[in-house]
């Protein structure tokens, strides 16, 4: 019985701990918010072109080594 005691005080203080935490967290603005979405699209749009242009590359290669 005081492990069930105890499991249930560790997890209220866990529960009081991370109420805590989430006071504390500070959210970006909108336009940061904004700023920061388009900047991730951009850089992962980016790096898709590099990898299709990569995958293309190597197709070309495998077609002329096999082909």
């Amino acid at each position: 019985m005081d492990k069930i005691r105890q499991l249930s005080t560790e997890t209220a203080q866990f529960a009081k701990d991370i109420e805590s935490e989430a006071k504390r967290i500070t959210w970006p603005s909108r336009p940061e918010a904004i700023k920061s979405t388009l900047a991730v699209i951009v850089i992962s749009g980016i790096f898709a072109a590099f990898l299709a242009g990569v995958d293309s590359l190597f197709a070309w290669l495998i077609r002329l080594l096999l082909g």
